[in-house]
């Protein structure tokens, strides 16, 4: 079978011929159909990123869909020709206070996952992927949705864990920052799907901005950032009619705090901030503001399992509108032209790698 290899982080990428592997025990192998690319998958590959690399050589790779063609030995609910869509982030099932856990395909995240990663080196680049049963997803019911549409989920499934995390309720106000990115524009749909009342799409630039508002019916209003925080504060204010219930923040590596603090600001009394973005400074937190208002901060990493079925479910029921996202797919062998068609990315878009064998 064909596999994307990167030796190790600055080295090219080559695709090579590899043997397919034979599914080991609780876990299965997945025919892919199609992967999504994250944006900095460039930066990734040439090394730039302070990640804990898989060993190599291995194949990247995070997110996917695709069919399962094996099962190991102790899976039981997985079968043979099931649709699944590939969730990189496995935390180990073990009754412990701090479990591993990694992110298959790109990166240890505690200090004990490189165990993790040499058990499952390899992602989602290649024709067939070994991935562990406990990381799959079940698409049962989807199977009329194109693999490369499908495979956006790895999209959504991200601000969704964050903004449940958040305790988003029917009828709230939302602000999420962020709103013209990669993650933050599907944040942006999913607070409608969870029956947010309005959304503050907050961003640097009116175009991408303005694509979302099409998609809200009313009940998305946009909000380009001035730089200054109290004037930024006082827009968002307006725009909710009052201020927010929950302030989504998904900066991508901010320069500065200010778009963060004037989203925290926006806040009602009892609001809430959820932070998944990434910032290169540090979060200055108004200590007594805080307490005052009895604001609430809460950092948040991914998603939990019982997170991406229930987004799988209000896809199935059409309640996240996976169509509205702009998707540019490439053929698998063209995986160099569609990283950096994905370091072009913005908003409403997404860049797909579809398989290209048969069976896919």
């Amino acid at each position: 079978m064909k596999a994307w290899m990167l030796d190790q982080p600055g080295k090219p990428l080559a695709l090579r011929d590899v043997t397919q592997p034979e599914a080991r025990r609780n876990a299965v192998l997945v025919r892919m159909e199609a992967v999504p690319l994250l944006s900095y998958t460039r930066n990734y590959v040439e090394g730039k990123l302070p990640y804990a690399y898989p060993p190599g050589p291995f194949s990247p790779g995070t997110n996917g869909v695709g069919r399962i063609v094996a099962v190991g030995e102790g899976v039981v609910a997985f079968r043979v020709g099931q649709r699944v869509a590939v969730n990189p982030y496995w935390i180990t099932d073990e009754a412990v206070r701090e479990p591993a856990q990694a992110l298959l395909g790109l990166t240890g995240i505690s200090a004990d996952s490189g165990a993790l990663l040499a058990e499952f080196p390899h992602g989602t680049l290649r024709e067939v992927a070994e991935i562990p049963a406990a990381t799959l997803i079940a698409l049962d019911g989807l199977d009329g949705i194109d693999a490369a549409r499908l495979a956006l989920l790895a999209k959504f499934a991200v601000p969704f864990g964050g903004l449940r995390r958040g305790r988003l309720s029917a009828g709230e106000a939302v602000v999420v920052n962020g709103a013209g990115g990669y993650f933050g524009s599907a944040a942006v749909l999913v607070a409608l799907a969870l029956g947010a009342s309005k959304v503050v799409a907050l961003g640097r630039r009116a175009e991408p901005l303005q694509a979302l508002v099409e998609q809200g019916h009313g009940r998305v209003v946009p909000v380009v950032l001035s730089g200054d925080a109290a004037q930024d504060t006082a827009a968002i204010r307006a725009a909710s009619g009052g201020g927010v219930d929950l302030a989504f923040d998904m900066v991508g590596q901010a320069t500065d705090a200010n778009a963060t603090l004037a989203a925290l600001r926006s806040l009602r009394r009892g609001g809430r901030l959820v932070l998944m973005g990434s910032m290169q400074v540090d979060l200055p937190i108004p200590y007594s503001e805080m307490l005052l208002n009895n604001w609430e901060l809460i950092g948040h990493f991914m998603y939990t399992r019982a997170d991406y079925l229930a987004l799988v479910s209000l896809v199935t029921s059409g309640q996240i509108p996976l169509e509205a996202v702009e998707l540019k797919a490439y053929p698998f062998a063209e995986l160099e032209t569609a990283i950096d068609a994905a370091g072009r990315m913005s908003g409403l878009q997404c860049t797909v790698v579809v398989g290209t064998s048969p069976q896919a």
